[in-house]
């Protein structure tokens, strides 16, 4: 077992929730790093954050001189570097029904409740929300001024 992975994570990061999930399938030790993504405008966009991952994201994965980000890369990269215990099946065709369902998730689902998706939305929906409740107030005006 490997003492030098550190998992850079939010608990409420479903990504990184894929990750903490392989990391104790293989059971490997790990330390646990939170990043918290909200408190103070995101902790992940903090200066020594972004000098660990440009992109801003979680989780971020540690091992020795090794960076990863992106859950289903670091899943792979922990299922090939420590083989002990496979989480990914190595055969077809249940390994690609394996891969397709976690990218159904990770691609598909994921980032309909990401963060950053949703702070644009709510940004977007406000602005829509306030152009439609001015469209409503004059149109009700106008109509009840017939």
């Amino acid at each position: 077992m490997n003492d030098s992975i550190t998992l850079y994570g939010y608990w409420r990061s479903s990504a990184a929730y894929r990750v903490r999930i392989g990391l104790n399938l293989k059971q490997l030790n790990y330390e646990s790093k939170s990043v918290h993504l909200v408190r103070n405008g995101g902790e992940q966009h903090d200066s020594q954050y972004h000098e660990l991952n440009a992109s801003e994201l979680v989780p971020v994965l540690v091992d020795g001189e090794l960076r990863l980000n992106q859950s289903l890369a670091i899943l792979q990269y922990l299922d090939e570097r420590y083989t002990d215990i496979s989480i990914i099946p190595e055969h077809t065709p249940q390994r690609y029904q394996a891969l397709a369902l976690a990218q159904d998730i990770a691609i598909e689902i994921h980032p309909l409740n990401n963060l950053r998706v949703l702070q644009y939305l709510e940004g977007s929906y406000r602005a829509i929300r306030k152009i439609n409740r001015i469209g409503f107030n004059i149109g009700y005006i106008r109509g009840s001024a017939r």
